[in-house]
């Protein structure tokens, strides 16, 4: 157990190291394309989704957007989709390749619900706000996990991401 540590303690280390390098890896006119998981929770229901593609474009090194379609899996015969447009206004460095970032955006929401005998269906438009947090594997790959609320006029619904993505 204590060489496995020892092994693992040394490892992170080193991806500390190479991470501490990256720091403003992206300039303006960056692209990023990526995917992630998602938890999403709201209107009575949580379920866990996927969030295929993530396109991200860098207007400046620390001013980026990002366009989401976002899946949720099918759950007590309901399904989820929804489309993220986002701004992260400033994704602030920090130490060791981790980076801060608010989030802030339009929201379109839908929702099958076929436990009832008319189908419903529910269509939202909202705004998004949350945060992130970044970490630079390599100068071209970074891992982030992020919280957003979506706020409608008559609900809200939180959202966890943990994604993965290709800087080029």
């Amino acid at each position: 157990m204590k060489k496995f540590l020892l092994t693992l303690c040394v490892a992170l280390m080193g991806l500390n190291a190479s991470a501490e390098e990256f720091y403003d890896a992206a300039e303006a006119g960056d692209w990023a394309v990526g995917f992630g998981f998602d938890l999403g929770a709201g209107a009575g229901i949580t379920n866990f989704g996927i969030q295929i593609p993530k396109l991200q474009y860098y207007f400046a090194s620390r001013v980026r957007a990002e366009a989401s379609f976002n899946y949720y899996f099918r759950k007590k015969q309901v399904t989820d989709w929804g489309v993220d447009i986002d701004v992260h206004p400033y994704v602030v460095p920090m130490k060791y390749g981790l980076h801060i970032y608010p989030i802030a955006g339009l929201a379109i929401w839908k929702r099958k619900d076929t436990r009832v005998d008319d189908n419903q269906h529910h269509f939202r438009v909202g705004a998004n706000l949350g945060a992130g947090v970044q970490y630079d594997i390599t100068e071209n790959i970074y891992a982030n996990f992020q919280y957003k609320y979506m706020i409608t006029n008559d609900f809200g619904h939180s959202v966890l991401n943990l994604g993965i993505a290709y800087r080029f």
